[in-house]
């Protein structure tokens, strides 16, 4: 009887650990996602979103060739991205929108719309 007590108590202590360890991978990918460069090289700059829709803070900016990808972490899990398309060449960024940065999504850049600022 006492052995099973035993065992009771490590399964349940091992339970416990599994729940606050998959907790805390859960918390990491709220607000982490991935930019993909979709068809072809791009220049991107990516700002953090608050939650009322207001742009912040420059969060990352690079060159990501066509098919690669770079994984990001935003505070507020929205973000606004401007890019260049032509990374080569000084040319001016064009605006990607907003857009939702949750549990690892991937995000494609530019997205197809393409707003000159």
């Amino acid at each position: 009887m006492r052995e099973s007590h035993i065992r009771l108590s490590i399964a349940l202590v091992a339970f416990i650990l599994a729940a606050i360890i998959s907790g805390q991978d859960a918390a990491a990918e709220e607000g982490t996602c991935y930019l993909k460069a979709s068809i072809k090289d791009v220049f991107v700059i990516v700002y953090d979103m608050d939650r009322d829709g207001n742009q912040g803070a420059q969060i990352w900016q690079g060159r990501l060739n066509q098919g690669e990808s770079a994984k990001i972490t935003t505070p507020h899990g929205r973000f606004r991205y401007d890019y260049n398309d032509q990374p080569d060449e000084d040319q001016p960024l064009s605006g990607g929108g907003d857009r939702w940065c949750n549990n690892l999504n991937t995000v494609m850049v530019p997205c197809g719309r393409r707003l000159t600022i």
